[in-house]
């Protein structure tokens, strides 16, 4: 594949993906072909490389003779996530305060302070420190459950009452969790990870 296609490819992904993200396409929303050529002025062929690898992720379901739809996430989807989440997203953090080289460390950092990590950004930003911190695992197989299960988790910040935490609150978080990365403290890490998790948990 070209370098152009793959951009081309790329951004349709991430232009969907943060669509999803931003509430611009909704649960249940059926995507037409030719609409989102439209919307997203993007060629047939990036777009539907962009479909397939979503529907892969849990973004989007392909449903036979129907099409494809943004999905919908049930309760119990929340909660199998969050029971996943919370035990293997604390086993990186505490793999990473073993294991991260100081120079991921201080990709940690930069993550953390980019100055347009906002309120507008926050979940791209969280997702890329959460992402970070599975690569500082040094675990292939943990990292790439992990990715997916936060990518699920996407689909869950679009349910209706769902309110995600402000961003200087998750700034906080996530700096105890680089913190004690830093110290080489295991279980402070995997404690503060736990708890980040945890604190957005609708069934605690």
């Amino acid at each position: 594949m070209s370098e152009c296609k793959e951009l081309q490819r790329d951004r349709a992904y991430k232009l969907i993906k943060d669509a999803i993200l931003n509430h611009e396409l909704k649960p249940g929303q059926l995507l037409q072909e030719q609409d989102m050529v439209e919307k997203f002025r993007m060629g047939r062929t990036p777009l539907r490389e962009a479909l397939q690898r979503l529907t892969s992720e849990g973004l989007l379901q392909s449903m036979s003779r129907k099409g494809i739809f943004v999905t919908i996430m049930s309760t119990e989807d929340v909660r199998n996530i969050f029971e996943l989440r919370s035990d293997l997203d604390a086993f990186a953090a505490r793999l990473a305060a073993k294991r991260a080289s100081e120079s991921e460390i201080m990709s940690l950092e930069n993550i953390l302070s980019d100055p347009d990590f906002n309120e507008e950004n926050k979940t791209q930003f969280d997702e890329k420190v959460h992402r970070a911190i599975a690569k500082c695992a040094h675990n292939a197989e943990l990292e790439k459950t992990l990715n997916v299960l936060y990518v699920k988790s996407i689909c869950m910040f679009s349910m209706e009452g769902y309110v995600r935490e402000s961003v200087e609150d998750m700034k906080r978080e996530l700096r105890e969790i680089i913190d004690q990365i830093k110290l080489r403290n295991p279980e402070g890490a995997s404690a503060a990870a736990f708890k980040h998790v945890e604190s957005r948990n609708w069934f605690q």
